[in-house]
């Protein structure tokens, strides 16, 4: 399948044009025009582009991409090694942040809240004039925010909003303090723990819906960050 297939259903389904992004969301390095195999990442680091290519892949699509804001100034240190990594394995690198986050069909949030089971789910927590986050009620009853990633700022607005959890990935320590002081429970449950299932509901969606063949790559060497 042509690569330019492939990204215009990501910009579509995604609704990149919609989100005032700090990431240039979409293709960030080019490669092959033919693919056969689509792999998917949380980052667009040195061991997820040679994972790519080790299993065949001719596009890696990722959740953290490698090109911000004015784009990539300099080709040095670990941006050059991403680049000739991707360059010589044939890869090429496409990166979706704010949409990833905030797509009710595929997006993090709602992905984690209807892994957590969450009901009524409604969006919420608004970010460059985005609304990037979830809510919804748990088993118990018990109204539950959730933000993936470094979303520890919205504790306070989950509160405002009726919320007794809050659920991101992690927050700075001012930001526990504030939570603490507001009286809402917060679990950051892992920066990189809560993006993987954007880019997980990717990948089901296109081998579904493209009949590509697709493989989520872990990262080997994650943690609780």
């Amino acid at each position: 399948m042509k690569i330019k297939r492939i990204l215009d259903w990501l910009a579509r389904e995604l609704e990149i044009a919609k989100f005032d992004d700090v990431s240039n969301n979409g293709l960030q390095i080019a490669g092959p025009s033919d693919v056969t195999k689509v792999a998917f990442a949380v980052d667009a680091s040195l061991e997820s582009v040679k994972a790519a290519a080790a299993c065949g892949a001719q596009l890696l699509v990722v959740h953290h991409g490698i090109s911000w804001g004015g784009g990539i100034r300099r080709l040095t240190g670990g941006v050059y090694n991403v680049v000739k990594a991707a360059m010589e394995g044939g890869v090429a690198l496409a990166g979706y942040h704010l949409p990833l986050d905030a797509s009710r069909k595929y997006g993090n949030n709602y992905e984690l809240a209807r892994y957590l089971g969450l009901k009524k789910l409604k969006p919420a927590f608004p970010y460059h004039g985005n609304i990037i986050g979830v809510i919804g009620v748990n088993p118990q009853g018990v109204k539950v925010g959730v933000c993936s990633g470094g979303a520890g700022e919205f504790a306070e607005e989950a509160k405002e909003l009726g919320c007794a959890l809050y659920i991101t990935g992690e927050a700075s320590w001012g930001e526990v303090i504030a939570a603490e002081n507001c009286g809402i429970e917060m679990i950051c449950a892992g920066h990189y723990a809560t993006e993987t299932f954007g880019v997980k509901a990717l990948a089901r969606a296109i081998q579904s819906k493209l009949h590509l063949r697709t493989e989520f790559l872990p990262r080997s060497t994650a943690t609780s960050l």
